[in-house]
């Protein structure tokens, strides 16, 4: 209907529990019953300018991709939004052919391409917000992802807590979710330091290149005091670096100072929380002073996050997947299963009516022999469709093997019996050449002339050995029965010729020596 505005008719015959269905539709019905859908495509549309203030008029050209995009409906949508005609040039493959051809030459040293750079945005702001703990502290939010922030992006929120505490991350603002409510996460494992008070937790909120917000992980910052050296060299550094760890200090314990509730996320001001107290200056270098033949270190602690989202956790995804590894086993175990069975049935009906007729096994089985194979070729169809139907795959590969016993030997005696005479023949025409090349030896021909007598002995005795062989193999094979196994194999026939063949040539080919130089005379 793309193409035609006409009345399109529609037939099917035996659509279901016999009946038939016919009718007709054309563009004008189908728009209609589709409008619910072409309103939604206006609203999105129309949201493409709106979040950047982007003027029509800054607009190149629209480009549609696909083939359900590119109906007059969607087409007249397009061109009364954006006052350009859609252009159609590329189809979803070529797009994704063009895409990855310029990425590999962006990736390429040996290729020079303009600057290109494709920047995902956060299309929703996305506020975090944490409870007030039991200690007193009191709740707060932050927004961490305005609107068109580039993702994918992590940022680190600075906490000072002495418990466990939750985090709620929620969609702001006004957006097409019923539900804005992202989920929660509970930071585990966190206790106060040696004096009791809250300790640095730093939590790493990211947005994937998906646009899935998460909070990814959670370390616990746990500052301890260990005693000084008293070497003269130490003590020495410990005065010329009096300033510098006063600084350090004054940098630790400032946001110490602030509330607990306070979150340090790349100099922003929090929302929700209280003012920062300010310390006194003289008690803080009273302790400075005290603890000044003291070393602070800082350790980082993992800290467990448990994820209360809408979908699912690490532990039921590791259970579905272990569960998919299960179906793709068993899936894996019924196709072969079932790949036994065929091999099995397939066997039985090529055997069945190949020992039944003479122009393929039958003249190779005695009757008797026959006829009992044919009767337990017909028990064995019995039981795969009755007994046997859901076996286990062992079970018919067992019973493929006992019936390859019977009929592999008698697939090897036809293959003997009509590849013999072609390899008969070759070995006859080898021995043909060998003789004629003997003759040539014992007519001096100079071309032999360089071989020895003994050369032309070993010739003669391999000559003599192989042809009453092959003639021995003839009167053998020629009067043998079809049904019984031949008492020389085409194998052994290779053999000899090849066995034959490395002897001969080993004579016929040895290269003549090279004539002596004559030496130089020596000018007196």
């Amino acid at each position: 209907m793309s193409a035609n505005s006409t009345t399109l008719p529609l037939n099917i015959e035996c659509f279901m529990n016999d009946k038939d269905v016919s009718g007709d539709m054309k563009r004008a019905d189908m728009e209609s019953l589709a409008q619910g859908l072409l309103q939604r495509v206006e609203q999105t549309l129309k949201q493409c300018l709106n979040p950047i203030s982007l003027d029509v008029n800054d607009i190149h050209s629209v480009e549609v991709v696909g083939g359900s995009t590119r109906i007059p409906a969607i087409k007249g949508l397009i061109e009364r939004i954006f006052n350009r005609t859609p252009s159609t040039t590329l189809n979803q493959d070529e797009a994704v052919s063009r895409g990855c051809a310029l990425q590999c030459a962006i990736l390429s040293p040996a290729v020079r391409v303009r600057d290109f750079s494709v920047t995902d945005v956060q299309v929703y702001p996305i506020t975090v917000a944490w409870d007030a703990s039991p200690s007193g502290e009191s709740a707060g939010e932050i927004e961490v992802f305005p609107v068109n922030h580039a993702v994918p992006f992590s940022k680190m929120l600075t906490f000072y807590r002495m418990e466990p505490f939750t985090l709620r991350a929620r969609y702001s603002g006004s957006i097409p979710y019923p539900d804005k409510e992202i989920g929660k996460w509970v930071i585990k494992d966190i206790r106060p330091n040696a004096d009791g008070k809250p300790q640095k937790v730093k939590v790493k909120a990211r947005v994937n290149l998906h646009g899935i917000m998460t909070i990814s992980s959670a370390s616990l910052f746990e500052a301890k005091e260990t005693p000084e050296p008293e070497t003269p060299e130490e003590q020495q550094a410990a005065k010329g670096g009096e300033q510098q760890q006063e600084a350090n200090a004054e940098q630790q314990n400032g946001p110490q100072q602030q509330q607990p509730n306070d979150v340090d996320m790349d100099g922003q001001q929090q929302q929700g929380g209280a003012a920062p107290e300010v310390g006194s200056g003289s008690s803080w270098t009273e302790a400075a002073e005290k603890d000044k033949k003291k070393k602070q270190t800082v350790k980082s602690i993992e800290l467990p996050i448990e994820s209360l989202t809408f979908g699912f956790s690490n532990v039921e995804l590791n259970q579905f997947t272990e569960q998919e590894f299960k179906m793709i086993a068993s899936d894996k175990q019924e196709k072969e299963r079932a790949d036994a069975r065929n091999a099995f049935e397939e066997y039985v009906y090529e055997l069945r009516n190949k020992v039944s007729s003479e122009d393929e096994l039958a003249p190779y089985i005695l009757e008797k022999d026959r006829t009992s194979l044919v009767t337990r070729l017909d028990d064995m169809e019995n039981w795969l469709y009755e007994e046997g139907e859901d076996c286990h795959k062992q079970v018919y590969v067992d019973k493929l093997a006992s019936l390859k016993e019977i009929g592999d030997p008698v697939h090897s005696r036809r293959y003997e019996h009509e590849t013999r005479p072609g390899q008969v023949e070759e070995f006859a025409r080898s021995l043909q050449l060998t003789m004629k090349a003997l003759e040539q030896v014992k007519s001096k021909d100079p071309k032999y002339a360089h071989l020895t007598e003994e050369d032309v002995k070993k010739a003669d005795q391999a000559f003599n050995h192989a042809y009453q062989w092959l003639e021995q193999t003839r009167q053998k094979t020629a009067s043998a029965p079809l049904h019984l196994s031949p008492s020389v194999t085409v194998a052994q026939i290779r053999q000899e010729k090849t066995n034959f063949e490395n002897t001969i040539n080993s004579v016929l080919n040895k290269p003549a020596p090279k004539a002596q130089t004559p030496p130089k005379e020596e000018q007196v």
